[in-house]
């Protein structure tokens, strides 16, 4: 039967990962992150906290008693509050994985073996979990029970020499978590296709994901990296790319070799008579001298209005793109129309999820739940009467801690993350 008339309603927006239950008992970035990557998809996902709360909810600033770092790795997710170390608690979290579809832990290993959660015990319970492990430097092997931190894996794992040497300047870490984001990537890649792979065989697996090798995957230079130091390649050294300032105060980046392109984008600026002087005159005479290339280039943008005077003198050849913050491009149209970020609470927007279906519905519940504030709900669910729960309550093995109530709090970083 023809439905298409307009009668007919349009179906449901289904969420690819519905019905999924996730137990995350990650901490910092590189679990939390998988995990909400898998709440954007329409995952169940209880976060498990210690009483002590995650590293995370103490990093400003704070909203209403929200961390907006906090926030981000944790938007949709349920939450419940639970001491392993009380009586009872490893009960708790052994009967949640007998239902649950995957769980994610990114502690060192051996540690989950302590509570008797190890992944050889809970898939043997439940052949069918997908078990996701993140460690530093892997389950087993030599250096398995080394530490892994961001910082620490970039400085090991090729990064912070590579960055040194390209730049010409003294090893220096990197402002953002690269490693613990690229993990969490990698992560919720695997484990979406360790499900897909269970829908065909009807059994689960271990995942054992190391952070210095996915920083060593997702490092796009790795191969070239393995054949010795390279000083140029080909033009693509966009380390060294430069920025050059526009009337409007604000800066710009023009994406290509200066030394190659200084004459075309010098004549395109109206700037002729810099290519009578004898430094810029021709391809040797520029050899060596980027910094004054740099100026003077700098002396022809700056006489531009904005980015849009700019691009208009430069034509459809070069990238140019404008030098802003995080909130500017937020307060863009572009980034009104696609939803770049998303209130989880009042007045504490996270990145959205970046991509869009036709058919599905992607993204994370608009909410972040405080510590412990789905201790029953999940349990009962899980088949623990009221009395069990009351009990572990008495134990200290489950906790209801409510945030402290502010307008915004702006307190440091703790330590690395």
């Amino acid at each position: 039967m023809n439905q298409s008339g307009p009668t007919a309603e349009a179906p449901a927006p289904h969420r690819p990962l519905a019905g999924t239950r996730v137990i995350d008992l990650s901490r910092i970035v590189s679990g939390p992150l998988c995990g909400r990557l898998l709440a954007d998809l329409g995952a169940e996902v209880v976060k498990i906290e210690p009483p002590g709360g995650d590293t995370t909810r103490r990093v400003g600033p704070e909203i209403d008693g929200v961390g907006a770092y906090f926030a981000q790795m944790n938007a949709g997710k349920r939450n419940v509050c639970l001491d392993l170390e009380a009586e009872g608690a490893p009960e708790v979290v052994a009967r949640l994985a007998t239902r649950a579809d995957v769980l994610i832990e990114n502690f060192r290993p051996g540690v989950m073996a302590r509570f008797g959660l190890d992944a050889s015990v809970l898939c043997a319970v439940n052949p069918r979990l997908v078990y996701c492990s993140i460690t530093g430097w892997g389950q087993d092997g030599p250096w398995a029970g080394r530490k892994g931190a961001a910082p620490t894996i970039h400085a090991e794992a090729g990064a912070t020499a590579t960055a040194a040497a390209h730049r010409g300047r003294p090893y220096e870490h990197e402002v953002q978590q690269h490693a613990d984001v690229y993990s969490a990537l990698l992560a919720s890649n695997a484990v979406t296709a360790a499900l897909l792979e269970r829908a065909a065989t009807g059994r689960g697996q271990h995942l054992d994901l190391a952070m210095a090798q996915a920083a060593v995957y997702v490092n796009d230079w790795a191969a070239v990296s393995m054949h010795g130091p390279t000083d140029r390649f080909g033009g693509f050294d966009t380390w060294n790319y430069h920025f050059y300032p526009l009337g409007d105060g604000s800066h710009v980046t023009i994406l290509g070799p200066l030394e190659m392109t200084f004459e075309a984008w010098a004549r395109a600026l109206g700037g002729e008579e810099l290519l009578r002087d004898p430094r810029f005159a021709t391809p040797a005479a520029r050899s060596g001298r980027v910094d004054e290339l740099v100026e003077a280039l700098g002396t022809l943008t700056v006489g531009f209005a904005d980015l849009a005077a700019l691009e208009r003198a430069l034509g459809p050849g070069p990238m140019v793109a404008q030098v802003r913050s995080l909130p500017e491009l937020a307060a863009t149209e572009w980034a009104r129309h696609r939803g770049l970020m998303r209130e989880v609470s009042p007045g504490n927007p996270v990145p959205a999820a970046p991509w869009r279906s036709d058919t599905s519905e992607v993204g994370a519940a608009p909410l972040v739940r405080s510590m412990g504030a789905d201790n029953r709900a999940v349990l009962s669910e899980a088949g623990f009467s009221a009395s069990e729960v009351d009990e572990l309550y008495r134990l200290g093995a489950l906790r209801e801690l409510q945030p402290a109530r502010a307008e915004v709090s702006r307190r440091g970083r703790p330590g690395p993350l």
